[in-house]
């Protein structure tokens, strides 16, 4: 299993060889915190195995933490030793999540985990650990209710990449989480008009597909009978 540490340094060196904008340790704690968020909520399964506390200024990796508190409120620049290596796949997904939220100072990301459910229940514990299950089940959620809010309104085609992002900050939108910095007031207008279409369908018709969950059309059925259906049901 990849350690929280081996994640960060990617992080690091990527920010500061690949982006040429180093990264500073409050943002370097919510970049691992939001990275290990949508990897549990888009793979279902943990990107590090390190726990994620609940500290006053947002998670938080302890290991983490240790390690780059000298620097400060400083950008983090270290040797350039030999390269992290993580699989193309995670290396893809980590360029996605840094390229997203680095746009974000340290004290917007802060503030967005301080306006999201794993960290407020999380501060409210003992021990301040945030369950991977509430991790994943809470961005999921939230991705999820984004996609269909966008789905509604037949919006699919004109979002950006990485899609998972747009999803997230739709979800935000729909939501009407007005305190949150990825709040986009035009989108959370768009997502609260009618939806163009005329006869209203379920929310189910344009839930994220799941499985089999999706209308497959036969040879020998009608199409506007098979929607009318699902219209009703």
């Amino acid at each position: 299993m990849r350690t929280a540490n081996h994640i960060a340094e990617w992080i690091v060196r990527y920010s500061a060889d690949e982006l040429g904008a180093p990264v500073d340790p409050m943002s370097l704690e919510k970049l691992v915190y939001y990275a290990q968020a949508f990897y549990l909520a888009l793979e279902d399964e943990p990107l590090f195995g390190d726990a994620i506390e609940a500290w006053k200024w947002g998670p938080v990796v302890p290991d983490v933490y240790r390690r780059y508190q000298a620097f400060g409120a400083d950008p983090i620049v270290i040797a350039s030793d030999a390269a992290i290596s993580v699989s193309r796949q995670v290396s893809e997904f980590l360029e996605q999540v840094v390229d997203f939220f680095r746009r974000h100072t340290a004290v917007n990301l802060s503030k967005a985990t301080h306006l999201e459910t794993p960290w407020l229940d999380a501060s409210a514990t003992e021990d301040t650990i945030i369950p991977q299950a509430e991790m994943k089940g809470y961005y999921r959620g939230l991705m999820n209710e984004g996609e269909a809010a966008l789905s509604r309104h037949e919006l699919l085609d004109s979002i950006p990449d990485p899609r998972w992002s747009s999803y997230y900050v739709a979800g935000i939108a729909a939501r009407r989480l007005t305190s949150h910095p990825f709040y986009v007031a035009s989108l959370a207008k768009t997502l609260a008009e009618p939806t163009p279409r005329g006869p209203e369908l379920p929310s189910s018709f344009f839930a994220p597909v799941k499985g089999r969950d999706f209308i497959e059309f036969s040879p020998d059925e009608d199409p506007d009978d098979v929607i009318r259906a699902a219209r009703n049901s």
